[in-house]
């Protein structure tokens, strides 16, 4: 039967049998994430005989999780809150990216073990460009210091920011990622920082990278109208707008959400997984059509 005008059709994955490859993402909570639908449509499209899974993972369960995930041979995971930084202790080998930030995202399963990997910092910078912005030269403030914001800030240095504030409230989180990050163009602060109206107004871009609207302690408010005018203010968290987001936009702050990052370190993970350009437009179309049955 022909499709309908103006409807591509969809790309069918194989039936799941003996030789289908098992990805997974785990995390606490994880009923939110929208990455099975991005990465199934992918392998999809590709015609990978591969399934992509959500794994509810508590943290005194995650080295057992991880042992199991190794004993039945399951292909690559991903990592999200609040596991990023744990898993780097539990894979036997760090990439690079995960080594300089001590945080993993994405898990490979290779012969030689698992090897660690952290895609989120290049994908931000990515959604960030698909803006027609660069890090190059900005003073950023960051506020958090976990493991998606240990990605980020590193990939934001070595995009060339020229200086980054990462903000805490637990000062000494703040302080040991400074530290982990080894630029002098990394300093630390507490959460008072968000208040001082000087230092706001030095900054370009502003990007939350704490889990507070998944229900941890919620942030001061911010004075955004204290920020430069065209600065760009960002919240990793996607779907509804955060309270981070609408405060920026009422005083006229250009923002962007953490779809374009999902987007991109999705597709990044999708490459190191099997070694293909990922369908980015495929996935892209995932997310969008998820987010519109949400709505609905």
């Amino acid at each position: 039967m022909r499709a309908p005008p103006n409807r591509r059709p969809r790309a069918r994955r194989p039936p799941i049998g003996g030789g289908t490859r098992v990805y997974a993402i785990l995390g606490d909570p994880i009923a939110h994430s929208l990455s099975p639908a991005m990465q199934n449509a992918a392998f999809a499209a590709s015609g990978l005989d591969a399934v992509y899974v959500p794994l509810h993972v508590g943290a005194d369960g995650l080295a057992a999780a991880v042992a199991g995930l190794r004993a039945c041979a399951v292909a690559g995971w991903n990592v999200t809150v609040p596991h990023k930084e744990a898993m780097a202790t539990l894979v036997d080998e760090l990439r690079p990216r995960a080594r300089g930030c001590g945080a993993v995202n994405t898990v490979l399963h290779t012969a030689r073990g698992l090897v660690g990997d952290n895609t989120d910092g290049a994908g931000f910078v990515a959604a960030l460009r698909g803006t027609g912005r660069s890090p190059r030269g900005m003073e950023i403030l960051l506020v958090g210091a976990g493991g998606s914001a240990r990605g980020v800030a590193a990939a934001l240095l070595a995009a060339g920011g020229r200086r980054l504030v990462i903000a805490n409230r637990t000062r000494a989180r703040a302080d040991g990622l400074a530290a982990a990050l080894g630029s002098k163009r990394a300093v630390a602060a507490g959460l008072e920082v968000l208040a001082d109206r000087a230092e706001l107004a030095r900054f370009a871009l502003v990007v939350n990278c704490t889990s507070a609207t998944l229900g941890t302690a919620a942030l001061p408010r911010i004075p955004f109208a204290a920020t430069r005018v065209d600065a760009l203010c960002c919240d990793l968290m996607y779907g509804e707008p955060s309270p981070f987001l609408r405060h920026a936009a009422r005083a006229h702050r250009a923002t962007m959400d953490g779809l374009g990052m999902l987007l991109h370190q999705g597709a990044l993970a999708f490459t190191l997984w099997t070694h293909r350009q990922a369908p980015l437009e495929v996935m892209r179309r995932a997310l969008a059509a998820v987010l519109r049955d949400l709505d609905t």
